[in-house]
């Protein structure tokens, strides 16, 4: 029970008390095109997800606004943009959980019949979470009731934060309870009803104090190869990434570690790649952090890891990415402000 309560300090207690009046320095590099603020507040905003319509004529972000970090009060707001993420208007909440409720960690997909799925987990209390998704069909304007996620047989806690992804209409998704058990599960009619598809790693039931767990994963797929990138959280109070390959639809998976120290991160397709952002944490023993992006490929780095800001404050990243034709937006979250970078895909192959 103590190695339990340790998790969930680490998850979701620490950055709320890490919180405080920490620098903030943007990195210089050439290839950043813009930065720019989607939102500011006074309040807790935080976990942001990104997504546009084909020819990018139309771009939303949605995020958490909450009082804190953990606050049982929070609710998603929803922004758009109609010149390339330039400038930001409509500010909205598309989902408010009953008082008393807190709401974290949206995530968007774009699905083939051009609507708009949003998955999230929505926490009643600090032991009971389920996880949820909303479905809008004329992108953002209104959303549908939400549908529940079914947990695996005796769990009864499940969060989730990371991509989806679509394979053959099939949608994707990974979620984890607060110990260690991480799960993939499946939808076949565009988010209307969920199935259970798989353990994502059976080693954490054999072996949990070296393996910890796998959240905060994203999944990805290329040339027949499902990939899941995802926090290892062990016990000891490893943060590693690690990468899973499957070439069964999630059935089995084989499992490395990437040479990275690092929370959340997010897996978007580019070319015959990925492009992965992070919060680097391989400093946190002396109180530093960064949020960092770069390229993946074959399951390995495949470019230098490019740093947008550090800051002495835990709370802050969790980034997305949403690609245009000769940059990409990246949109993640600083103390008090929903940020946005636009980026050239040089900054890959900048040293």
């Amino acid at each position: 029970m103590k190695h339990h309560l340790l998790l969930f300090i680490m998850v979701f207690l620490f950055p709320f008390m890490a919180c405080g009046d920490d620098e903030l320095k943007e990195i210089y590099n050439p290839n950043l095109l813009r930065s720019t603020s989607i939102d500011d507040s006074s309040l807790h905003l935080a976990f942001p997800a990104i997504a546009g319509n084909k020819d990018r004529s139309k771009i939303i972000v949605v995020y958490r606004e909450g009082s804190s970090h953990v606050s049982f009060d929070s609710k998603l707001i929803q922004m758009e943009s109609f010149d390339k993420g330039k400038t930001w208007v409509n500010r909205k909440v598309i989902f408010a959980p009953v008082k008393g409720h807190d709401v974290r960690d949206p995530q968007l997909l774009v699905l083939p019949n051009n609507g708009i799925l949003c998955r999230f987990f929505e926490r009643e209390s600090e032991t009971e979470s389920i996880v949820k998704s909303i479905c809008s069909e004329n992108w953002g304007i209104f959303y549908g009731s939400p549908v529940l996620f079914p947990f695996p047989k005796d769990e009864t806690f499940a969060a989730a934060r990371g991509n989806m992804v679509i394979i053959d209409d099939v949608i994707y998704a990974v979620c984890y309870n607060r110990w260690a058990v991480t799960w993939l599960e499946k939808s076949e009619d565009f988010g209307r009803s969920w199935e259970v598809v798989s353990w994502l790693d059976e080693r954490l039931w054999t072996n949990q104090i070296e393996c910890g767990r796998i959240n905060e994963a994203s999944l990805g797929y290329y040339d027949g190869k499902m990939y899941v990138v995802g926090r290892q959280q062990s016990e000891n109070g490893d943060n590693r990434l690690e990468i899973g390959v499957s070439e069964d639809l999630g059935v089995t998976w084989t499992w490395s570690f990437l040479p990275i120290e690092g929370h959340a991160p997010s897996l978007t397709p580019y070319k015959d790649a990925f492009i992965l952002t992070y919060r680097n944490v391989k400093d946190s023993n002396r109180g530093k952090y960064s949020f960092d992006t770069v390229l993946l490929k074959d399951g390995k780095l495949a470019s230098n890891p490019a740093s947008l800001f550090e800051s002495d404050n835990f709370d802050v990243g969790y980034g997305d990415v949403l690609t245009l034709p000769n940059s990409f937006l990246v949109c993640c979250y600083q103390p008090g402000s929903i940020r946005c970078y636009e980026l050239k895909y040089d900054v890959f192959n900048y040293r």
